[in-house]
């Protein structure tokens, strides 16, 4: 039986837009399949042929991603594409991406192609890929947070959002994190085509309507948590099930048996950030997740352990760029 790939999900068909996605050996799928559901989604849902969604690669042929799973791409060299169309590049793991970036040819083929395209993007570390063809070299860009001080100091002529989910920086579009993808193929969906097909197809795809590009990666507090280990994983789980209620440096000096002094420069080194800090990003993530549960403001106010919700809202505000409100409208869809 022949091995089935995501081509076989591909119609091919006659359109206003194609979106060439631009792959390599290892690169990570759910770049491409995440952001390609979006673009067919919306062919689906209008009953237009809107866009062609395409995989190209050097050389052509079947491309391995790991795990058995494959692409058959187009070469590079063969497409013809136009000013209505878009160059989406992939990203990978850190050995698979730096091969990549290491592959002068696909660099050289990249970088040819790059200017005859209107729109040009990247999913995760695929902002190395369109830096190091020279597509980009002072714009501000977004990738995978754990690739963001690499990204930076090897193409310092570049402002990296280490936060943002996705960045547009006039005809670029970068993206963060895998499946932040989907939230870079909905932007553009939106830009395209409107907000109202793009509500569709987020509802049908069961993500969120909008997620805007300058919400948090939101990898602060697991970053901490995964440094913290075993030593303070006890005390994380119970400042967790206590944020409703005041949590103070040294309650939690006294929950670890340490003196405050101690506890501040231990809990700082094992997870990256000052206890203080670190309650009220826990205080800030549990409010961002209640809020997208349906809760009203002053509820969530309460139950994060804020005295007022006006000191709440501006807490939120700090943290995330957006109003609480204005947030929960973004995500409904």
């Amino acid at each position: 039986m022949a091995e089935t790939t995501i081509n076989d999900y591909i119609s091919p068909m006659t359109d206003t837009r194609t979106i060439y996605f631009a792959t390599f050996p290892g690169a990570e799928l759910l770049d491409i399949a995440g952001p390609a559901a979006v673009f067919t989604a919306a062919n689906q849902l209008s009953g237009r042929p809107l866009y062609r969604v395409d995989v190209i690669a050097l050389p052509s042929g079947e491309i391995d991603h790991g795990g058995g799973l494959g692409l058959t791409a187009r070469a590079i060299a063969d497409i013809i594409p136009g000013p209505a169309d878009t160059l989406v590049v992939a990203g990978g793991y850190e050995a698979e991406i730096t091969r990549a970036v290491a592959d002068t040819d696909l660099l050289a083929g990249l970088g040819r192609i790059a200017r005859q395209f209107g729109r040009i993007g990247s999913v995760c570390s695929g902002t190395f890929l369109l830096a190091a063809a020279g597509i980009i070299t002072d714009q501000r860009v977004a990738t995978h947070w754990r690739g963001a001080p690499r990204l930076a100091a090897r193409f310092p002529g570049l402002t990296v959002d280490p936060d943002a989910l996705y960045v547009r920086d006039g005809d670029i579009w970068t993206s963060a994190g895998v499946t932040t993808g989907i939230d870079l193929a909905l932007a553009m969906l939106e830009a395209d085509h409107g907000r109202a097909l793009k509500t569709r197809v987020a509802r049908e795809l069961v993500v969120y309507a909008h997620r805007p590009g300058h919400q948090s990666q939101f990898s602060d507090v697991l970053d901490a948590q995964t440094r913290a280990g075993d030593r303070y994983g006890a005390l994380i789980d119970w400042m967790q099930d206590r944020l409703d209620q005041p949590l103070k440096v040294a309650d939690l000096a006294a929950y670890c048996g340490q003196t405050e002094r101690t506890f501040q420069r231990r809990f700082s080194a094992a997870s990256g950030m000052p206890p203080a800090r670190f309650v009220e990003t826990l205080r800030m993530k549990h409010g961002r997740d209640l809020l997208e549960a349906g809760l009203a403001v002053k509820q969530v106010a309460g139950r994060c352990g804020f005295r007022s919700e006006a000191a709440f809202r501006t807490a939120f505000r700090q943290h995330f760029g957006v109003a609480p409100g204005q947030h929960a409208r973004m995500l409904a869809v």
